[in-house]
């Protein structure tokens, strides 16, 4: 009975051993696509604290009170959680006249209107179409995180005919 226990124990760990070789190899490979995954998970745990979204309509239907514009534009906006700035590209065609102001206004949700909290019109070229690019750090006071994830926050953009704002879009992910 002792020689049948002690060849098993034997084989037992030959075979751990034998195991273990292997997963020593196993592991060496899959460490090191395991840096890989690392890699793309830590890409991966960026891109969860990145939210963003192309193509949020502007349109005057979204203005209160709705005007009569038949202008139209566009944002791609882009926030990053972890330093906490706000990208956007803002895009419009078709104003009745020169942009004269663009601003991100807040807190309120559609339907409703609010202050200004940010001005764009150092950026915005003052024609009827036109495009600018820029960031914005939501500092916590001016413009608050849980209110822009929560789209309490828009783009306007105003002309002469249109001073409260010819078109406007919610800033929502």
């Amino acid at each position: 009975m002792k020689k049948i226990f002690l060849a098993t124990v034997t084989s037992f760990l030959v075979l751990l051993s034998a195991c273990n070789n292997e997963t020593s190899t196993t592991e060496t490979t899959t460490g090191e696509d395991s840096g890989t995954m690392a890699d793309d998970n830590m890409s991966g745990t960026a891109s969860n604290n990145v939210v963003s979204k192309t193509g949020i309509a502007l349109s005057s239907s979204q203005e209160v009170p709705v005007n009569n514009s038949t202008a139209s534009g566009t944002a791609d906006v882009s926030y990053n959680k972890d330093n906490r700035m706000l990208t956007y590209t803002v895009k419009w065609d078709g104003l009745t006249g020169e942009a004269t102001m663009a601003h991100i206004h807040g807190t309120a949700p559609k339907g409703a209107n609010a202050g200004v909290k940010h001005d764009l019109s150092k950026m915005l070229s003052k024609s009827m179409a036109g495009s600018f690019s820029d960031s914005v750090m939501v500092d916590g006071t001016n413009l608050k995180e849980d209110s822009l994830l929560a789209g309490f926050y828009y783009f306007n953009i105003h002309t002469a005919k249109n001073k409260g704002g010819e078109i406007r879009g919610q800033i929502e992910f």
